[in-house]
Parts: C-alpha cells; sequence; structure tokens
C-alpha cells in the first residue's frame, strides 16, 4: 500500500512539474477581430542558453524573480544595474519567416533564438484576448510581460494562449524562445537528410474576442445523406443556455439553436438543391454562425466521399 502511495505522489509531483502547454485551439482565425503582430521582431542568439538556464542548468522561468532569463527584457530604461544583453539593440527579422534565409550567419544555425516584438493596446472590460501562432519550428517558450505563457513542440501545428489577464494598457512586450534543435525522441527525429528550419514561421495575431464567444464548429453533410446539414457549435465562456444562429442564404437557412449547459449544441437541417463542390466546379457557401455579440462567417463547400472496398467514390 506504502508503496501505491509512493508512486500516486511521485506521478501528481511529475504531471506538475511540466510546463503549460498551449490551449484549445479558437476554429477561423481568419475571420475573427484581431490585431496582426507580424513584423520586424528585434532577436538575439543563444546557442548555450544563457537567457534560459542558470549555472545549475535550471530554468530562470521557475525561479519567482526569473532574475538572470532573457524573458525579462531588461534594458536602461528599467534597470539600474549591468546588462548582458538588450533586444531593443539587436537586429531583427521578419515574422512571419525562418531566420535561416534571411540572415547568412544563420543559414545553417540550428540551436535557441529569442525573439521580442513590443506592441500597444487598451484592453476592454468586456473581450477576451489570446496570442494566436500559426506555426512556430520547433519548440516555443511564449512570456507575455515578463511571464511565462506556456510550451509549444511541433514545427507545423497552430497554437495560442489566453492572456486576457495578463495584458496592460499601454505598452506590452512579447518574448518567444525558439529552438529548432532535432532530438533522436522528437519528431523529425535526427536524420541526415531533413533541414529544421528555426523560427516563427507563420502568422501571430492578437485575437479579440467578446466574453462569450464561439470557439469552435463544424457545419457538413451528414453520413449516408445529402438532403441533410448537420454539424455542431461550441461556445466559451457560457454560464449556461444560450442561443445559436446558424445561417446559409444561399439555401434558406436561417434556424436557431439553443445549447446545452457547457454551451455546445448540435443540429440537423433538412436541405435541398445544393450544388457539391468540386474540382472543375468549386461551389462555395456564405455559412453565418452567431451567438450574442459575435458573428462568425466561413466559406464552406459540401462533398461527399466514401471508400468501398478499394474504391474511392465521391458525390
Amino acid at each position: 500500500m506504502k508503496s501505491i502511495k509512493f508512486f500516486v505522489l511521485v506521478l501528481i509531483a511529475a504531471i506538475y512539474s511540466f510546463p503549460v502547454f498551449s490551449q484549445r485551439l479558437i476554429q477561423n482565425v481568419e475571420n475573427r477581430e484581431k490585431m496582426s503582430l507580424n513584423g520586424r521582431w528585434n532577436y538575439i542568439i543563444d546557442p548555450y542558453q544563457m537567457g534560459y538556464l542558470d549555472y545549475r542548468q535550471e530554468p530562470f522561468d521557475e525561479s519567482p524573480s526569473g532574475k538572470g532569463g532573457f524573458f525579462v527584457n531588461l534594458n536602461d530604461d528599467n534597470t539600474k544595474g549591468r546588462i548582458e544583453y538588450n533586444f531593443d539593440l539587436s537586429p531583427t527579422l521578419t515574422v512571419p519567416g525562418d531566420w535561416n534565409s534571411q540572415e547568412e550567419n544563420l543559414e545553417l544555425y540550428e540551436g535557441t533564438l529569442w525573439y521580442k516584438r513590443d506592441f500597444t493596446i487598451s484592453p476592454e472590460m468586456n473581450n477576451r484576448y489570446f496570442i494566436h501562432f500559426g506555426a512556430v519550428n520547433y519548440e516555443a517558450h511564449v512570456y507575455l510581460n515578463g511571464e511565462k505563457l506556456g510550451v509549444h513542440k511541433g514545427g507545423f501545428t497552430p497554437f495560442q494562449f489566453e492572456v486576457t489577464e495578463n495584458l496592460k494598457d499601454g505598452e506590452n512586450f512579447l518574448v518567444v524562445m525558439v529552438n529548432n534543435t532535432r532530438k533522436q525522441d522528437e519528431v523529425p527525429t535526427v536524420n541526415t537528410d531533413w533541414w529544421n528550419y528555426g523560427g516563427i514561421t507563420r502568422d501571430v495575431n492578437l485575437i479579440i474576442t467578446p466574453k462569450t464567444f464561439i470557439s469552435d464548429y463544424k457545419v457538413q453533410l451528414a453520413d449516408n445523406n445529402m438532403d441533410v446539414i448537420n454539424g455542431y457549435v461550441q461556445l466559451n465562456g457560457v454560464s449556461g443556455k444560450s442561443t445559436v444562429l446558424v445561417k446559409i442564404p444561399e439555401l434558406g437557412i436561417n434556424k436557431s439553436f439553443n445549447t446545452d449547459a457547457s454551451g455546445k449544441v448540435n443540429f440537423q437541417i433538412p436541405v435541398s438543391n445544393v450544388m457539391y463542390w468540386s474540382p472543375t466546379n468549386p461551389v462555395l457557401y456564405k455559412v453565418e454562425i452567431s451567438a450574442g455579440n459575435e458573428n462568425v462567417k466561413d466559406d464552406i463547400g459540401f462533398r461527399t466521399i466514401k471508400t468501398q472496398g478499394k474504391d474511392i467514390i465521391a458525390k
């Protein structure tokens, strides 16, 4: 019994010692209210991770002060002591983009590089805010105003962090530590025919939503029934049942649905005379989903594809 309790305690300790990873994604970022953080970012090359690890090889961001970490963003205006780095005096790279193709001395660089971007905003009380990255190759540690938001691994997948409580009214700074080092136990692993281009390689946006917003949805033809459109809508920040409106004007669809207490609703809508998407006739319908003060628009094509034995059948 003692050994079981010890194992459980060790397991809990291991779980809570892991860094905070990125959160569930908001869908259809392109059509949301947002503030672009693309452009020129200051950068510092850090091959020995001097801005991340102390002399014990322990992360600075695990100590209460964070003293020594580059993510604190010390400069002549906010410190009286000597500093060994200064983002404001450092060169810049274009985001989105890899560092290997932008600077000759970084062409073959594999290791850690720090990015920093300043931006100004006046957060509104009735909104929520999310930092959304389209992709960072490969491992990213993200900090806002000196506080760690979390970690993401994977060079081709988007990720986000809510920053509603982290933003300041006025000047803010975002710091990202990026490492493109290949490792035996990562994907891609250490291969001689693969090169891990490093950097913030896709768009960075500050997404602005209402307190309750549409976080996820799906609109598609029903399985084995091309006369029905079904799907779901998931709200975030809801405290009870809410009303969701689904519109597809070209198909005469204007339906309202009530979510459950968790903010989710599954729906089915009979439909006729749908023009199906195909490579030769790529028809897209204007779809609108509304809830509260938010209206999300999307362009969606309808088509069914299934397998039958070794055949792929499209209808």
